[in-house]
């Protein structure tokens, strides 16, 4: 074989060699064999257009590659994704939609329009989260039937997790008084004292509502004597001293009747007691009170606010037994005692003002009590309204008792909210005048009594048994010696000495002698 042969082999070779979309020997050839078929006129001027379009033709894409697999983590992503997407529609959804829970019957309050008021005093939750809120109250207020009224209580905040709280006020029931002492007493009434309103709970998001139950006299009198942080979950026991006779979901409970009782206010004049309702200590919006609001000035200081919520006693609750209700069903010694309590410690009437909270740790030199602190944001300027006047001011009470509680008001409208741990603080007011202690309630253990003691009286003294001077004398014998059997006693060297043997068959005898004759 030739040279010029084995060249041409190696150029034959080198043309058939498939880079992936075909080699140039198949194209040469394809292009050759259109030519042919064709047989174009001006085939010289056309070779390059169909060779371009030969080789559009014979194009072979690299394969797809293989669809990746989703982590764990981007599935759990995904999965949260849907249902926050599903539980987003169902909260958006419109309650008059035939499909979905009957309408709304109860008043609910739109928390979106009070969030901007809680804006101006630095409180809120943000806009996306107070939506959230409002249309997840709006949904539970078409689910829950006898519902009267529903408003945003405000968030405890935990270790683990947090509480939001909502208060409704269910239709009340008028049941007869308990027996004082039974387990039906330790539990006021719907619609009365700590049970005045009904509390729900969730955890945020789109996570359902929980109804916490009913709070406890003996739960509330406990709740003061601790001092314990909640952890975010309800069936978690607390481990406290002294001990609490219950789990997370009534210290809680019982924390909400305390904060609701001490920090629910309303301005002067907006509520009044309902003496024809059938249920004690019931309050009514006064008619034409959008008329006779305070005055801004006045919302400015305490005396234009009252509480709206009734006191707690000591005993956990709002008042004491009708005796009138129970005579015959308890013992006279039993009324007694009741009367005596009563006397003791009244009950406070319903819409006392608040400057008289804390009267006693008000220093001598302030104007106003201690228990709250007023502050004015935003354009403190009065304009005219059509007939009337209007105001942009927001002004805001915040308890120093329990920090985190929070009224504001602006122009007619105004509202409570409460985002905090659940606990009371008594750094925030002076110490006690008599005993320099702090607030009652506020340490988890008291560094002194309640009560102090009367010193005890002293106690007779006697001389002592033995006297000193006559230790010698009584250190002589191993028992001391009577001074009156002196002349009875023989000494040592008087008695007579016993032969050993005589000894031995002696003590001997002694051993085998029964005791007792």
């Amino acid at each position: 074989m030739g040279t010029c042969d084995i060249a041409l082999e190696r150029v034959h070779a080198l043309l058939k060699v498939d880079a992936g979309n075909g080699s140039l020997y198949n194209h040469l050839v394809q292009l050759a064999r259109t030519l042919a078929e064709e047989k174009p006129k001006d085939a010289l001027e056309q070779v390059e257009a169909l060779s371009r379009r030969l080789k559009d033709s014979s194009f072979r894409a690299s394969p797809a590659p293989e669809e990746a697999e989703l982590s764990l983590a981007e599935k759990a992503a995904e999965e949260q994704q849907k249902k926050y997407a599903k539980g987003y529609m169902q909260l958006v959804r419109s309650p008059s939609d035939p499909t979905a829970a009957p309408p709304v019957l109860a008043l609910v309050q739109n928390y979106l329009e009070d969030a901007a008021m809680f804006e101006w005093a630095g409180v809120g939750f943000g806009k996306q989260e107070s939506y959230h809120l409002s249309m997840s109250l709006r949904k539970l207020a078409a689910e829950t039937r006898g519902l009267e009224s529903l408003r945003m209580w405000g968030k405890v905040l935990g270790t683990c997790g947090d509480y939001y709280v909502a208060e409704g006020q269910l239709t009340a029931l008028a049941t007869p008084p308990a027996l004082p002492g039974s387990p039906d007493d330790d539990v006021e009434p719907r619609g009365q004292g700590a049970n005045r309103c009904v509390y729900w709970i969730t955890s945020g998001g789109f996570e359902p509502w929980k109804r916490l139950p009913h709070a406890r006299a003996s739960h509330v009198q406990a709740a003061r004597s601790i001092k314990h942080m909640l952890s975010g979950e309800l069936s978690k026991d607390v481990v406290s001293t002294p001990w609490f006779p219950g789990r997370e979901e009534q210290l809680l409970r019982a924390q909400i009747a305390r904060i609701s009782s001490t920090c629910t206010l309303a301005p002067r004049g907006w509520y009044e007691v309902d003496e024809e309702a059938a249920v004690k200590n019931t309050l009514r919006v006064v008619e034409g009170a959008s008329e006779s609001f305070p005055a801004p000035e006045e919302l400015a200081t305490q005396g234009g606010w009252v509480h709206a919520a009734p006191f707690l006693l000591s005993t956990g609750k709002s008042g004491w037994p009708d005796l009138e209700a129970l005579e015959g069903k308890i013992s006279e010694e039993k009324a007694a005692e009741i009367s005596a309590q009563a006397e003791n410690e009244p009950e406070k009437p319903l819409l006392e003002g608040i400057e008289a909270d804390l009267e006693e740790l008000k220093p001598e030199d302030a104007e106003t009590g201690p228990a709250w602190s007023i502050k004015t944001y935003g354009d403190e300027g009065v304009y005219a309204s059509g007939d009337g006047t209007k105001t942009l001011r927001v002004s805001a009470l915040r308890s120093m008792i329990w920090p985190g509680a929070i009224t504001v008001v602006k122009g007619t409208r105004f509202a409570n909210l409460y985002v905090g741990y659940g606990m009371k603080c008594g750094t925030l007011v002076g110490p006690e005048k008599e005993s320099g202690l702090p607030l009652r309630g506020t340490l988890p253990l008291m560094t002194a009594p309640e009560d102090i003691m009367e010193e005890p009286a002293d106690l007779e003294e006697h001389e002592e048994p033995n006297p000193i001077q006559d230790e010698a004398e009584s250190d002589k014998g191993d028992v001391d010696e009577d001074p009156d059997d002196d002349e009875d006693q023989v000494s040592p060297s008087e008695l007579p000495t016993p032969n050993p043997s005589e000894r031995s068959e002696t003590g001997t005898a002694a051993l085998l002698e029964p005791s007792g004759g």
